[in-house]
């Protein structure tokens, strides 16, 4: 297994030639949708030259992905690194000398990046073997004690400092410098450019999420993050992650795409509580935007609409202040007691807090991960109507096939993204729909546009991610299907894919499991027949939040250690095909699996050039009852929410064992009893629902592919491996 494994590793290492780009030959012609660069860089270039450090210039200069609140998704105001890449991946990292650009790309983005880069760029394929981290890259590039450039408002505090150290410790010993907040040369650039022109940031209305969907009151929250703060030694917490102020204060807005939230940074004092937004004035008195909010942000934060303050009034107020105050009170904060700040607060609000700073993991985000019985029920609510929809979709988008109709990846995501949006509670997507055929499919970060559109027909795979925002949670869904006759590799592909998702939902474990140690029971269907994915199997997922949430996740990178998007030892497991959040962000590294977490189940296989499955469902952690107890020990699994039919004719029963057949026949019976209460007025729907739950003979099995579940000994070597014993002796 291990070997085959290694075996596909260098295969496609060899197709990684360091300077070898895709179409950057002589009389070669570039992809469509190449971006030019050539301009911008040496815009840049000439912006850099200008930049010295004690006199001393600065000769390299390093883009990440993140904003200052390391956000998944930054507004088009902060995507610097697509603006001088082209490169508009949610996760890379670009590093521009005065002579050369290098972008750095995980597994997900390898054919993409290699499409939009123009060939002034080297493509890094990082977690490949030979594939340089960015500090090696560096240290071949630049002359001995040379300065590197970033911005401190633009990476995280540990990741500065882990950076800072290991270009230090090169054999050139490289020096990073933190430039100040308004001195990025990316900036400096775009702000003069005219094509493209940098959007202006943006200051959306910002509604309160009623009490019906949010469960808890922002107060309490308050509350028992002020009791958080005294178990850690801290007496203030500031909070710059955009999740986590939009979920502790009950608000949401809409100035990132396809998230709920609106700039912003809060710090919560024993005392006082501050929130630091853009445009605060219109903001805390306007009318409420969103129907289903009743009050205006002022009202809803106890805030005297006159004055703007919490003159006169009485419980808890929040104090709205400028934006662009939040630095200067971090540093008249910590003259007053310890401030605590996470790993991923940006360096700029780290030196802020100077000497009287606790550092660790937001128990911000802890909390809002484990959901309250309102959020629950919500959650529940929206996947059953979500997943009506899609059914009622691919019900619809087979007839049309079947009957000769023309459906492209473009058309067929926009027909379901307008069905979605006509949903009671809809408020949006929750990321850009995923919808590709055959070679697209493969491109795991796949985004369908009017160059690559291809027509889905009936003689390779068609693979759909999708999801939704809808006031009682947040939604995200992938299945495939083929409307032809599969082949016998796609068959074989597809079935163990499912028995990945299997595996995995069959489960039963202790507390203190981590993700980690169990993401190689989803694999194991796959590596036994040689295949693999490159991406994590599972990221957690917020209620009308973001899409992929914090702190756990079910993948092969640890997380102990931060892993550095600037750093880049060994990515080749990215944490998920989805636009997880980044494996740079401490807010998913490991943490136990909790009950009343939600995450996703997505194993998948894509074939470079041929066909992408992948097949995904959300579920709860919950507390089961096992044939034994042991004192002290509680047990969990796992309970599926999404409820949309697997493709029978893409499955090969031959492979599966008696306990997966018992499994899918138990699901389908499920999605009956949830799904067709919604359909009834879709015939189509309810024929094509029914044709896929039919139960299932455990007759048709017989045990060609390994069950992991089916053998304890299998389980065993596996979790040893991954660590799980050495955890529970600990």
């Amino acid at each position: 297994m291990v070997t085959r494994t290694l075996l596909l590793l260098l295969c496609l290492a060899a197709h990684h030639v360091k300077g070898q780009r895709l179409a950057c030959g002589a009389g070669d012609t570039p992809p469509s949708n190449r971006v030019n660069t050539t301009d911008r860089l040496e815009k840049f270039r000439t912006e850099l030259s200008g930049i010295t450090v004690s006199q001393i210039p600065v000769m390299a200069f390093i883009v990440g992905s993140p904003d200052a609140h390391n956000s998944e998704y930054p507004t088009k105001h902060d995507e610097r690194r697509a603006f001088i890449s082209g490169f508009s991946g949610s996760a890379g990292t670009a590093v521009i000398t005065q002579t050369k650009a290098a972008l750095w790309a995980d597994g997900r983005y390898y054919l993409e990046a290699d499409e939009v880069l123009d060939c002034n760029w080297e493509l890094m394929k990082e977690g490949l073997p030979g594939t340089q981290t960015i500090a090696e890259w560096l240290n071949s590039e630049l002359s001995p004690r040379a300065q590197v450039g970033i911005d401190r408002t633009l990476v995280s505090n540990v990741h500065f400092l882990e950076l800072q150290s290991t270009l230090s410790n090169m054999p050139k010993q490289l020096v990073l410098h933190d430039l100040p907040e308004n001195s990025n040369p990316v900036d400096t650039v775009w702000e003069l450019s005219t094509t493209p022109t940098r959007p202006a940031q943006p200051m959306a209305p910002i509604n309160a999420l009623d009490i019906k969907f949010a469960g808890k009151t922002w107060q309490d929250k308050i509350d028992e993050l002020r009791t958080s703060l005294t178990s850690l030694n801290a007496e203030t917490m500031v909070i710059s992650a955009l999740d986590e102020i939009a979920w502790l204060f009950n608000l949401r807005g809409n100035d990132i795409q396809f998230n709920p939230f609106f700039l912003a940074y809060a710090i919560v004092e024993p005392q006082d509580i501050s929130l630091y937004i853009l445009d605060k004035t219109n903001r805390l008195t306007r009318q409420p935007s969103d129907a289903a909010s009743t009050v205006t942000m002022a009202e809803h934060l106890n805030i005297n609409g006159t004055t703007e303050s919490c003159t006169g009034m009485t419980g808890k107020c929040v104090q709205v202040k400028d934006y662009s105050q939040a630095l200067a009170d971090v540093t008249a904060a910590a003259q007053r007691g310890p401030v605590f700040v996470t790993h991923d607060t940006n360096y700029a609000i780290y030196l802020n807090a100077q000497n009287n700073r606790v550092v660790g993991k937001s128990p911000v985000a802890l909390a809002k991960s484990q959901k309250n019985s309102v959020e629950r029920a919500g959650m529940q609510a929206a996947y059953n109507r979500d997943s009506a929809a899609l059914v009622k979709f691919l019900a619809f988008l087979e007839k049309e096939i079947e009957a000769g109709r023309s459906w492209t990846e473009v058309s067929a995501g926009a027909e379901l993204d307008k069905r979605r949006g006509e949903l009671q509670y809809s408020r949006g997507l929750s990321f850009e729909t995923i919808s590709g055929y055959g070679s697209n499919g493969a491109i795991i970060h796949y985004r369908p546009a009017a160059e690559t559109d291809k027509t889905i027909g009936t003689d390779s795979m068609y693979l759909l991610d999708s999801g939704g925002q809808y006031l009682d949670g947040t939604t995200d869904v992938t299945r495939t299907m083929h409307y032809g006759t599969p082949t016998a590799e796609e068959k074989e592909a597809y079935t163990r894919v499912l028995m990945s998702a299997i595996n995995l939902a069959l489960l039963v474990w202790p507390e203190q499991i981590y993700g980690r140690q169990i993401d190689a029971i989803a694999r194991y269907a796959l590596w036994e027949a040689g295949l693999v994915y490159r991406h994590g199997t599972g990221h957690g997922i917020g209620a009308y939040l973001s899409v992929h949430e914090g702190p756990g996740r079910i993948s092969l990178v640890h997380g102990v250690k931060p892993k550095d998007e600037y750093l880049h030892a060994y990515q080749y497991f990215s944490d998920g095909p989805g636009d997880i959040e980044p494996v740079n962000s401490i807010r998913v590294s490991d943490e136990p699996l909790i009950e009343h977490q939600y995450f996703t189940h997505e194993p998948g296989y894509y074939k470079d050039g041929g066909f992408g499955i992948r097949l995904e469902t959300i579920v709860m952690v919950d507390k089961t009852t096992t044939k034994y107890t042991t004192s002290g020990e509680q047990f969990h699994k796992f309970k599926a929410i999404t409820f949309v039919p697997f493709e029978p004719k893409l499955i090969d029963y031959s492979y599966m064992n008696a306990k997966q057949v018992n499994w899918l026949n138990d699901y389908n019976v499920k999605v009956r009893e949830q799904i067709l209460p919604l359909i009834s007025d879709d015939q189509t729907a309810i024929d094509w629902l029914n044709s896929r739950t039919e139960p299932i003979s455990s007759d048709v099995t017989c045990g060609r592919g390994t069950g992991v579940l089916a053998s304890g000994i299998i389980v065993a070597v596996l979790l040893v491996a991954s660590g799980l014993f050495s955890t529970i002796a600990a």
